[in-house]
């Protein structure tokens, strides 16, 4: 797994490829994610109204354990298991569209009728404890197998609705709005709770309101606009269906057959395991450990969603994509610590802070891997993938659930189990940063360093490339690059992600006393801009005889009004003697600059364009006149200024593509 999550292969397929309208004026996607938000809402009212319907009212429980919660989840998990393949065959023969709106509006019909029915029998009781129980578990059964044909088309449909390069962004908002849903469920499901202890049409209002998401959700569905060939996968040319029982197992094979994918999946199962256990656990840590009240685990799950948004609107910023180091490992790796500290915390105040700093990386994690599946899965089998990926990640939720909901004395070991969680957790992720660096190509400092920048500069000033990179993977190389702001220097060192640029830079710079460890990891060679100058030089010349990339800004200044200035002669000198080739870079989206302190907080939108490699191998090895130095200088920065030019007229239409 080598490979950013920008890079995919499954683009190409994707229907109407140049047709789509930028992400904020995306109405299709905006209807999709209204359908998702409302049913979320619901969701978690549902769940919060049975756990107390089952302890409070049915079993006439004082609190709510981690064995009922077990229990309640199993019900709701297991239609997952059994009806993800053929909710994955559905979303890839039938319309998504209608996938959909005929499991809300069913959903709708089965809350109304079968909750009221439970609701009026319990209040009254009218049936014997077991009939009730299994009157709640029965149609929690049923409900939650319309919810399992839903998932898959509606995870199906996503990247069919956004431009590829705006996946990641579309996710991080479904991801950023679930969660503030989810805040608003359990706080609101929390309220009624409390209601319902009064007043005994409480949970009936909430099982109505219930009801009434998925309408709204079906409603939102609807309305969308699809073109033909959206919401309906294309047959592949020259296939045919091929049975029942082979197309369930269809997913199966592809997955057996494409690591990547299959990579992607077996992370968020773990990534479900680990939820399944701290979602099954809280409810007993909130009364029994730390002797709150039952519904303050709503208010407990709705600051640790506070985190999620936070990581989630994090994964937003990276316009470029998060690379899987960050993404995934030191996710995980962040995740795990977060849950073993709040093991041996022994206030639920300590407690909260590292559940929701666990929950902050966990939204990354899954954004990141979630993207990363969408991409690499074609949409004719994309549904078929996503219902397997279901009924794997709900294996993964029921694969703790299940002795917890059947062992009655695990109220006594639950902080035991969050401490097992986390300790695996993090060794997961120390294990995935061994394999994703052991297999990268630049030293092991430098790398780690890069990341940190990278991750810097694409959360904070959306940094990415505007096209492939055009420095060489083997052999000596110059890159050379217009200077407006201190992060330019930033911009350039993470613009390859095989070589390692050694910047030339400015000795009060290369000097700072915090960033001078990260410039020396980083190769950066120190240029004395008061003297002579000719120490950095030959530094860099010895650097390209090694076969290193240096990278240097020609205009030996920063440009405040971002005009370009006239180059120096150093460049064309190391380009003549080293016979290097010189690859030219136009920087965009800088602000205008203050300071270097200004310049790194004010964020921005960085774009790096490269422009085709410049050769000089008359000259290599020569010592050119001072005439043809300037030549060669000028030659370098109308390079530079060809491609400022072309960016330019690319960027002066508003809604052009791409933008």
């Amino acid at each position: 797994m080598k490979q950013s999550i920008a890079v995919h292969s499954a683009a190409d397929d994707t229907p109407l490829l140049m047709s789509f309208p930028p992400l904020w004026r995306n109405r299709n996607f905006f209807l999709l994610a209204i359908a998702y938000v409302v049913s979320v809402v619901g969701d978690r009212i549902h769940y919060l109204v049975m756990l107390a319907l089952m302890c409070y009212v049915i079993l006439h429980d004082k609190a709510e354990s981690a064995q009922h919660a077990a229990q309640l989840n199993i019900a709701m998990f297991i239609p997952f298991l059994l009806l993800a393949p053929i909710g994955g065959v559905l979303s890839d023969r039938l319309p998504r569209r209608w996938v959909m709106i005929g499991c809300d509006l069913t959903r709708f019909v089965i809350v109304i009728i079968a909750r009221t029915i439970l609701l009026v029998a319990a209040y009254h009781s009218s049936l014997p404890v077991w009939e009730l129980l299994l009157l709640l578990f029965g149609s929690e059964v049923i409900l939650s197998s319309f919810g399992e044909i839903f998932s898959p088309a509606r995870a199906a449909i996503v990247p069919n609705l956004v431009h590829p390069r705006e996946l990641l962004q579309a996710n991080s908002l479904l991801s950023v709005a679930g969660t503030i849903s989810t805040l608003a469920g359990f706080v609101l499901g929390g309220a009624l709770i409390t209601l319902g202890v009064y007043w005994h049409y409480g949970l009936q209002v909430a099982m109505y309101a219930d009801a009434a998401t998925y309408l709204m959700s079906a409603t939102a569905v609807f309305s969308m606009r699809l073109a033909p060939g959206v919401d309906r996968p294309e047959p592949v040319k020259g296939q045919t269906h091929p049975g029942i029982i082979r197309e369930l197992t269809s997913a199966y094979h592809y997955l057996r057959d494409h690591k990547h994918p299959a990579q992607a999946i077996i992370l968020e199962v773990l990534f479900f395991t680990a939820s399944s256990v701290i979602l099954n656990c809280m409810p007993a840590i909130v009364t029994s450990r730390f002797h709150l009240t039952a519904s303050d685990f709503a208010y407990f799950m709705g600051v640790a969603g506070v985190g999620m948004i936070v990581g989630a609107a994090a994964v937003s910023r990276a316009r470029n994509g998060i690379p899987k180091e960050v993404g995934i490992a030191w996710a995980t790796v962040a995740i795990g610590a977060g849950i073993l500290m709040a093991s041996q915390a022994s206030h639920w105040e300590t407690f909260l802070i590292w559940l929701t700093l666990s929950a902050s990386f966990g939204a990354v994690m899954f954004i990141t891997v979630d993207t990363l599946l969408q991409r690499l899965v074609p949409d004719w089998v994309r549904g078929r993938v996503m219902g397997a990926r279901d009924l794997l990640t709900t294996f993964g939720l029921l694969l703790p659930t299940i002795p917890i909901a059947f062992w009655p004395k695990v109220d006594a070991f639950l902080m035991s189990i969050i401490l097992g969680v986390g300790t695996a957790i993090l060794a997961i992720g120390v294990f995935l940063l061994v394999i994703y660096y052991r297999r990268q190509p630049l030293p092991l400092p430098a790398a780690a360093v890069r990341r940190l920048v990278a991750g810097y500069m694409q959360v904070f000033h959306r940094w990415h490339r505007a096209n492939a990179c055009r420095i060489p993977v083997h052999g000596p190389a110059i890159v050379v690059s217009n200077h407006t702001s201190a992060i330019d220097s930033l911009a350039l060192a993470i613009s390859s992600k095989r070589r390692l640029v050694h910047l030339m830079m400015a000795e009060e710079y290369y000097r700072l006393p915090l960033l001078h460890p990260l410039f020396r990891l980083m190769g950066c060679i120190a240029v004395n801009r008061h003297g002579s100058g000719f120490a950095g030089l030959r530094r860099a010349m010895r650097a390209l005889e090694d076969g290193a990339v240096v990278g240097l800004f020609p205009e030996g200044s920063i440009s405040r009004d971002h005009q370009l200035g006239q180059g120096r002669l150093g460049v064309a000198m190391l380009a003549a003697h080293s016979g290097a080739p010189v690859v030219p870079v136009y920087i965009s989206g800088t602000r205008p600059h203050q300071s270097i302190l200004k310049d790194l907080l004010r964020p921005a939108r960085v774009v790096v364009h490269f422009g085709p490699p410049l050769r000089f191998d008359s000259v290599a090895g020569q010592i050119p006149s001072r005439q043809h130095l300037r030549q060669m200088a000028d030659e370098i920065m109308q390079a530079i200024a060809n491609i400022q030019q072309r960016v330019d007229l690319a960027s002066a239409p508003r809604g052009a593509p791409g933008k």
